[in-house]
């Protein structure tokens, strides 16, 4: 494994799935890691307020996971973890974000992990309906916590590591750019994902900043087992 000691990462949507387990990773290689999410504990009063809507894809109550447990998680692992509460759908928010990252580490930033997504539950109530017969709020249930706040991060990011002419910013993205997966509010988001960070790996190319975007698969999270007892839920009521 890279010996990341001394390497100051950021991965956003740490709570649970993915983005824990990266937290994790780049914990076991030393690295400290900042994580963010909404959900700081488990008690949910903690937790910023809730936006209903047809698709109800802000907060999901069923679904255990906070940053307290991610951060522990990360510390065990040898890393040193920092949880930061934070809305991604907050550009303000986001920007003191960076803004703590750069006063507490000195400007240093190596790594950002886009990964924050708020749209999985979005996804699984808008199941077997096409496009058209949603209100277009959809849109922005799957694409403005996830696509959009990836692009917000990566500019703050990008302002601390070029100033230290070095970083590494990956999107986590999906095969649903590339072939239909679920519905066409996901598949462009995530073909703009892609499009996104090879774009910024042309303007970051003399900074020394490497952007890559990364398809992980199908991987067994919290929310991906939701997802598919929700679809199998509405197969069967069919």
């Amino acid at each position: 494994m890279t010996n990341l000691k001394g390497k100051v990462a950021l991965v956003t949507g740490a709570t649970r799935g993915i983005g824990k387990g990266i937290a994790i990773g780049l914990g076991e290689a030393g690295a400290t890691v900042y994580i963010t999410g909404r959900t700081l504990t488990n008690n949910r009063s903690s937790e910023f307020g809730v936006q209903s809507s047809e698709f109800g894809d802000i907060i999901n109550d069923n679904i255990s996971g906070t940053l307290l447990e991610t951060q522990a998680a990360v510390n065990e692992a040898g890393g040193n973890c920092i949880a930061v509460q934070v809305d991604h759908g907050d550009d303000e928010k986001v920007r003191l974000l960076f803004e703590r990252i750069k006063n507490e580490q000195n400007g240093q930033l190596d790594i950002l992990v886009n990964n924050v997504f708020s749209g999985v539950k979005a996804l699984s109530n808008a199941y077997g309906k096409p496009f058209w017969k949603h209100d277009p709020s959809l849109w922005d249930s799957i694409n403005n916590v996830g696509l959009r706040s990836h692009y917000v991060a990566s500019i703050f990011a990008a302002r601390l590591m070029s100033k230290h002419q070095q970083g590494l910013i990956f999107t986590i993205s999906s095969w649903g750019g590339l072939s239909y997966i679920f519905g066409a509010a996901y598949g462009v988001g995530k073909a703009a994902c892609d499009r996104l960070a090879a774009d910024m790996a042309v303007e970051l190319k003399a900074d020394n900043i490497t952007s890559i975007s990364l398809w992980p698969g199908i991987v067994g999270t919290e929310q991906m087992f939701e997802f598919s007892q929700r679809i199998n839920e509405q197969d069967d009521d069919k």
